[in-house]
């Protein structure tokens, strides 16, 4: 990356599949960005649009010499990373979802802590704000220390993470620690992360870097993406096993010890532990809907409430199915 004195050319890689309604609000925000446009590079890896977005995107690379349109053929995610920093001219290299909106300082800021602190990958407040009630709860469910325990989400001063955000990278990091895994479905990020601090590699969560990230908007969108998040964690972890952290095992050992409710619930003690387990987890609940205040935020309070057990659930639920194909595929080997 270039010295203090240079702003380095950044460049922006954002996979984009069906997009319509979030690309423009995403490229707006880097069209508005307090850093140079001529030092910007965003990249849209597109796997396969159908619906105008791909369109949408080469009108504006057309007027805006700073956005560029890329073929994604193999459709994933960790494929269209690979081949946006393949494509990136940046000494910095920012992955950014396409339903995400920067700051107006998220790129400078991005540059500036990486350079002071000699990180090499940096990321911030990754704020969910949703566009009715229900998505404004999904959100407030997200960036919940109950919902998510995941430092990046919901910290507030500069620390050491695991994963990070809306990440901005030094570029010859990537280089050095390789490629996304193309096998995974999900979670490359964080696989990727964890390779990069085998490598001794620092990641920073750092407050002052802000963007916003629009959440699902229904209950049934939610289960599905945690389901996903839950299943891919788990090979991610088989391949890693020092990626996994305590917090990991929390959300499949609830699932786990609910499944095993109907055989506790057939002697006195037993029904006594269920109530008890399933008691404190109602407390729990409200005390984090009480703690997210979603009066404050043009939140559902209801479908904040089932968002935690949703998340929990389908999480944990995705995490042991994963668990228990990759048994019996070994026992069948």
């Amino acid at each position: 990356m270039s010295d203090e004195d240079h702003d380095p050319v950044v460049s922006v890689v954002i996979p984009m599949r069906n997009e319509m309604g979030y690309i423009d609000a995403c490229l707006d925000g880097f069209a508005a960005q307090d850093y140079p446009s001529e030092l910007l590079d965003v990249i849209v890896v597109d796997g396969g649009s159908t619906d105008g977005s791909t369109e949408r995107v080469a009108e504006r690379a057309a007027d805006e010499p700073w956005v560029r349109l890329v073929d994604n053929p193999r459709l994933k995610a960790s494929a269209a990373f690979n081949l946006g920093v393949t494509e990136a001219k940046g000494d910095v290299v920012c992955l950014f979802s396409a339903h995400g909106v920067p700051d107006r300082g998220y790129v400078r800021r991005s540059v500036d802590v990486l350079a002071k602190t000699g990180a090499d990958g940096v990321g911030g407040r990754y704020h969910h704000v949703g566009l009715d009630p229900t998505s404004n709860a999904v959100g407030l469910a997200m960036v919940s220390p109950f919902g998510m325990a995941s430092p990046h989400r919901h910290a507030r001063t500069r620390q050491e993470v695991d994963t990070i955000s809306h990440p901005a990278y030094r570029a010859d990091a990537l280089v050095e620690v390789g490629p996304f895994d193309e096998s995974l479905e999900r979670n490359s990020d964080y696989e990727l992360n964890y390779r990069l601090r085998q490598l001794s590699k620092v990641l920073l969560f750092d407050p002052s870097i802000e963007s916003v990230y629009r959440p699902r908007a229904s209950l049934r969108a939610l289960g599905r993406q945690f389901w996903w998040y839950g299943r891919w964690k788990a090979r991610v972890a088989r391949r890693h096993p020092g990626s996994l952290r305590a917090r990991h095992l929390v959300a499949p050992a609830a699932v786990a010890a609910g499944l095993l409710a109907p055989v506790l619930l057939v002697s006195r003690p037993g029904r006594r532990l269920v109530a008890a387990g399933a008691t404190a987890y109602a407390v729990a609940v409200v005390a984090a809907v009480v703690q997210a205040e979603p009066w404050e935020h043009d939140a559902s309070t209801v479908t904040l409430a089932a968002c935690f057990p949703v998340m929990h659930a389908c999480w944990g639920g995705g995490f042991l199915a994963s668990v228990v194909e990759d048994g019996l595929r070994a026992v069948a080997r």
